[in-house]
């Protein structure tokens, strides 16, 4: 296996195996081959190290376990199978070790680890090659590692973002043969990765080898115990001020209904400012890594709005959109009759309610007698009922999940009041026109002049009393609000002095009582 990120210690301790490798093929002296074990005894030390600081890592996780399960539980899971994995193979590769040593040196394996010092067949390059060659152990540790890389590989999700590490496992537990491991092989044959490190080398060699290939194992373990354990916090945002916070459903509670609130701590980082911007793009001033929203409205109902919320880290920006909404009502509970504290019967009599802290759609008004019904946010119509002098305006409202009274209001109930009777140029109840003028008249009309509400009337029918020849008065009749052609005949014909009474006036408003109106005189000059 080939090495990815190394310590200087491990570069030397390389570096050592590779030159005594290459001076074996001198038929070196067995001085020479003793140095493996300066070798072997180093890399022993480094594989210890790594295990230390495996076990340092290992118990950092089980304290955030303790501190956090639902948070540390998935990456605890997946650490304990890379130790579990780890050592499978860790022993496996000791397994190959004993099993070459026991052959001619059992006497050098103490506690079921070799010490390479101890063997004297150190120069032996049979064993291993019968070993791992022909009893295909070197064919199942291939495989092992291959499989061991491929685990681990997996356990980086996002491999794009964490190509240090892809790479480093990648290359440490390599099984490529590189080309320099070519020289002195025939033209044409590729060597296997088992031939190029078991066949024909000594026993000495062989177990540095794997004793180098342990350490690899708890340098990759390292790796991904120290990747695993960042991924607890990867999401996690770096805080220096911790702040009560008390989020409450409404800070305004009537009689007999509870207050809600919740209550919890709010981190942040007041030197790492995050950008907060609307839906329209306009930012938020912030102040204290917080940003600062204000509007006043001049209407009532539900307001919505929200944005998106950015902050930098680890030199990526991460953000998040939010919205809200708000309600703008009337500081107390109100129920009104736009023009006076009346009701009329026949017409739509406007009324405002509202209801301070509760939004328009949880607010239900009744009445006691007519009906009453919503025409927009706040303003209602009243048509009250036949037969009753007052009428009671009951109001509602929906606060979490029950009905609450909030406003009763009594009402007086009237009838519309009776109008004047009209006629162009007369300023009241009688007056003088010429005949020219009285020619022109085209109708009666009814109005009532100072009432609150404008209301239609309608003339239903009238007389004209004259005097005639003789001084007998006589009438003629009309059946709608329009003059006849006989009565403007009559007109035409009238001379100056002589009077014309409009009387028995009959009109109907909006709530279809018919009314008798005043008399109307007109004097001819």
């Amino acid at each position: 296996m080939a090495h990815g990120k190394e310590t200087p210690r491990q570069k030397m301790i390389g570096m050592m195996y590779l030159v005594l490798t290459a001076m074996l093929a001198l038929n070196v002296s067995k001085e020479v081959l003793d140095a493996f074990t300066l070798v072997d005894g180093g890399l022993t030390v480094t594989t210890q190290n790594f295990a230390a600081k495996n076990d340092g890592l290992y118990d950092k996780f089980n304290m955030a376990f303790e501190q956090n399960p639902e948070k540390v539980g998935d990456w605890k899971t997946r650490a304990d199978e890379v130790k579990a994995r780890s050592n499978e193979l860790y022993e496996f590769m000791n397994e190959c070790k004993v099993e070459i040593t026991q052959v001619r040196d059992e006497d050098a394996i103490h506690d079921g680890e070799v010490h390479l010092a101890d063997v004297r067949s150190k120069d032996d390059t049979n064993t291993p090659g019968e070993i791992m060659i022909v009893g295909k152990k070197g064919t199942e540790l291939k495989a092992k590692i291959e499989e061991h890389r491929e685990f681990m590989l997996s356990m980086i999700e996002d491999k794009e973002k964490y190509t240090n590490t892809v790479e480093s496992v990648e290359s440490i537990l390599s099984t490529h043969v590189p080309e320099s491991f070519y020289h002195g092989k025939k033209k044409g044959v590729t060597p296997t990765w088992e031939s190029t490190y078991f066949e024909h080398l000594p026993l000495a060699s062989v177990i540095t080898l794997l004793s180098k290939m342990q350490g690899d194992v708890r340098n990759v373990e390292a790796e991904m115990i120290n990747f695993l354990l960042g991924q607890v916090d990867a999401g996690d945002f770096k805080v220096n001020v911790i702040e009560p916070v008390v989020i409450a459903k409404s800070n305004y509670v009537f009689k007999g209904v509870p207050y809600h609130a919740e209550v919890f701590l709010a981190a942040y980082d007041s030197t790492n400012i995050p950008e907060v911007k609307l839906e329209n793009g306009t930012l938020l001033e912030t102040h204290g890594g917080k940003g600062i929203y204000e509007i006043s409205y001049n209407s009532i109902g539900i307001k919505k709005w929200g944005g998106v919320i950015s902050i930098e880290k680890d030199g990526q920006v991460t953000s998040k959109t939010f919205t809200a909404e708000f309600e703008v009502a009337e500081s107390n509970a109100t129920v009104s009759a736009t023009a006076m504290n009346v009701f009329y019967r026949g017409i739509a009599n406007p009324v405002e309610i509202s209801v301070g802290g509760v939004a328009e759609r949880d607010v239900i008004a009744q009445i006691s007698s007519g009906n009453i019904r919503r025409v927009s946010a706040g303003t209602y119509q009243v048509r009250p009922g036949v037969g009753k002098n007052t009428a009671t305006v009951s109001v509602y409202a929906n606060i979490d999940g029950s009905r609450k009274l909030m406003s009763r209001e009594n009402f007086r109930v009237y009838d519309l009041p009776t109008p004047d009777a009209v006629v162009d140029g007369i300023p009241g109840s009688s007056g003088a026109l010429t005949v020219g003028k009285m020619s022109q008249l085209q109708n009666v009309k009814a109005e009532a002049k100072d009432f609150v509400f404008e209301v239609d009337y309608k003339v239903q029918s009238f007389e004209i009393a004259f005097q005639g020849s003789g001084g007998i008065w006589d009438s003629m009749p009309s059946s709608s609000d329009r003059f006849t052609s006989q009565q403007k005949t009559l007109f035409r014909q009238l001379r100056t002095g002589q009077r014309v009474m409009i009387e028995k006036i009959k009109a109907t408003g909006p709530d279809g009582v018919l009314r008798n109106l005043n008399n109307i005189t007109i004097t001819v000059r």
